[in-house]
Order: structure tokens, then C-alpha cells, then sequence
């Protein structure tokens, strides 16, 4: 869909076809590859390293753009938005075929592949965030992401030699990030910001980066496995919508609560559900699962039989 709106926007195409290009692209991109290779094996590494090029390209090339031409890049008036959102889409495109080549060029596991993914985007936010709250430069906004987004991937890969972690445990950290975050959004709400820079803008980036530290240290042997990580997500988005639900009963006029509450039952249902897969995971380890047939028993009262004969 990104692709159809850039082409759009580049083309400068108006009317019912604007709004059916980047819909007929979208289905394009669903079903080339199933006609075009149906029995064909995926990945699940190059599956989440592509993904995330794709979509982190835009990011770092809209950065670039900024870094170097600064607000000229994005002026109409001589059509340089033209070029950098076409850099763009040309930068998802190397970006996502550069992340299948790592994924299957390295023998990297799921759960590494998904500390990429989470720190690719988390510390590029906090640059941005950062910037957010002491300039208005716009250059310096383009270099942040950049360097913030090196810094990541950089940070990901001491954190595997560190520990390694499983894809279930990885699954588990996003959704403690991602429930942060909420909650710093919800607090940056809340403090009535009028000025564009101020140092409240690094509140949802600091409670994100919180989260995932958390995550790190509590997920830690947990041995999650990737249908336990996604049910820490279903357990805390219900836990959330409760909490929502309390609220709206209440009637309250208080915008502290409306994320507070949520963040609060939706907290405690993310904990309850993994400390519950902690107790289980470690029950099993008492035997081990992939050696099921250590004692092997077999009764065979014929061969008393057979022994008195000899």
C-alpha cells in the first residue's frame, strides 16, 4: 500500500484512481508470491529481517533525506518531495532484499532475529524523541534516527552475547515495550504540552525503553515458546480492555484514568500469564522434553519360559 501511495504522490494522480492504485498494489503483493511460488518454503528468519527492512527503509531514507536537505526536502514547490519519497520506496525495496540476505546468511536464531526487529525500532524512536525535546532543527531530527538506529542494532547484538533468548520470550519483551509505551503516551497526554520542544517528549520513549529492560531481566529463562509469547499479548490487550470497560462504568472525567486503569489490568494480566507459564515451563524441565524416553521399562514373562529351557 505504501508503494501505491508513492507512486500517487510522485505521479501526482488524483480522483478514484488515487485510492485504487495503492489498493490494487496491495493485493498484488499478496498474491504474486502465492502464484508465483506456491510450494515454496518460508523462512520465518528472512520472513521478520524482510519485513522490517521493507518498513524501517522508509524510515532511515526520510531520515537521510532530512539530514542532508534539511525542510528543502520535502518543498513542493520544486517537486523535491518527488525525490525523496521515491528514495524511499527504492530504499524499502534494498532494505527488506538486504534482510533476507543476513537472515539466510547467518545462522541467527528466531528469538535474535526479533531483538533486531524491536531495537531496530525502539532506539531510532528515542533519538527522534530525544531531538523532540530540545530542538527544532530539522537535520538533527534525520541524524538521530540514523545514529539511534545503528545504536540499536549495535545494543541487540551485546544483549544476545549477553543471553539468548527464546522467540517466546521476545514475543513476551515487545508486548511489555508496547504496554509502556502506551502508558507514556497516555502520560504525554496528559501534561497539556504547548510547546514544540520540551522535554516531556522523551516520557513514551522512556517508559518504552523501561518496559523492554524490565522484560529482559523478568522473561530471562523463562523458555517461552512462540504460542506462550503470544499469549502474554492476547492476556494483556484483555487485561487493558477491562480496564477501559471499568472506566467507561465509572463515567469519571478524570483522563488519568482512562490509561491508567487499562495500563494497571492490563499489567497485571501480562504477569499473572507469565509468571503461570514460568511455573509450567519449569515443571517440565524435571524431564527433559526432547529425551521423553530416558527409562524404558518392558514386560516380558515369556522369557522366564524361554530361560528355563536353555
Amino acid at each position: 500500500m505504501l508503494y501505491g501511495i508513492a507512486f500517487d504522490l510522485i505521479a501526482e494522480i488524483d480522483g478514484a484512481a488515487a485510492a485504487g492504485i495503492p489498493v490494487i498494489t496491495s493485493g498484488a503483493s499478496i498474491l504474486v508470491p502465492i502464484l508465483t511460488y506456491p510450494d515454496r518454503n518460508i523462512d520465518y528468519d528472512a520472513l521478520v529481517l524482510s519485513m522490517h527492512g521493507k518498513s524501517i527503509g522508509w524510515a532511515h531514507e526520510l531520515s537521510l533525506a532530512t539530514l542532508i536537505g534539511g525542510e528543502n526536502a520535502f518543498e513542493t514547490d520544486n517537486n523535491n518531495y518527488k525525490l525523496t519519497i521515491g528514495a524511499g520506496a527504492v530504499s524499502s525495496i534494498g532494505m527488506g532484499i538486504l534482510g533476507n540476505s543476513l537472515a539466510k546468511n547467518n545462522n541467527w536464531t528466531e528469538g535474535q532475529v526479533e531483538l533486531y526487529r524491536l531495537y531496530g525500532w525502539l532506539m531510532p524512536f528515542t533519538g527522534f524523541s530525544l531531538m523532540a525535546s530540545f530542538s527544532e532543527e530539522p537535520r538533527l531530527y534525520g541524524a538521530s534516527v540514523l545514529l539511534f538506529g545503528a545504536g540499536g542494532y549495535l545494543i541487540a547484538d551485546r544483549i544476545n552475547d549477553w543471553h539468548e533468548y527464546t522467540r517466546g520470550e521476545m514475543r513476551a519483551t515487545q508486548v511489555l515495550t508496547l504496554l509502556n509505551l502506551g502508558l507514556g503516551i497516555g502520560i504525554l497526554s496528559d501534561c497539556e504540552i504547548e510547546e514544540v520542544h520540551n522535554p516531556y517528549w522523551m516520557i513514551p520513549a522512556a517508559t518504552a525503553i523501561a518496559g523492554t529492560l524490565v522484560g529482559h531481566k523478568w522473561l530471562q529463562n523463562t523458555n517461552l515458546t512462540p504460542q506462550q509469547g503470544m499469549l502474554t499479548a492476547y492476556a494483556a490487550c484483555g487485561g487493558a480492555v477491562m480496564g477501559l470497560g471499568i472506566v467507561l462504568i465509572t463515567e469519571s472525567d478524570a483522563v488519568t484514568l482512562y490509561y491508567l486503569i487499562p495500563y494497571a489490568t492490563g499489567l497485571g494480566a501480562y504477569a499473572f500469564t507469565v509468571e503461570r507459564l514460568r511455573r509450567k515451563n519449569n515443571s517440565r524441565d524435571f524431564l527433559n522434553i526432547n529425551k521423553k524416553n530416558n527409562f524404558n521399562i518392558t514386560f516380558m514373562p515369556q522369557n522366564l519360559l524361554l530361560n528355563n529351557q536353555i
